[in-house]
């Protein structure tokens, strides 16, 4: 069995997190759910580390598949 590919990518430590955003369902997921005023930075969503999480795991709950090793 073949391992889904990743929709998002999540860096960063400390005060902001980056969601690299690698698929069109992902950049349609964010366009739909998050804020117009969200600060994107090339293809990525710059995110305060109080809201990576929920974030994460709204992505998750609407199947969007994350690689979440730089999460902490």
């Amino acid at each position: 069995m073949t391992a889904p590919a990743v929709d998002v990518y999540i860096a960063g430590e400390g005060n902001v997190f980056l969601f690299r955003l690698l698929t069109p369902a992902a950049q349609g997921w964010v366009e739909q759910n998050v804020s117009e005023d969200r600060l994107m930075v090339g293809a990525g969503l710059a995110v305060e580390w109080r809201y990576a999480a929920a974030l994460a795991a709204g992505m998750q709950a609407d199947g969007l598949v994350i690689d979440e090793t730089e999460v902490s």
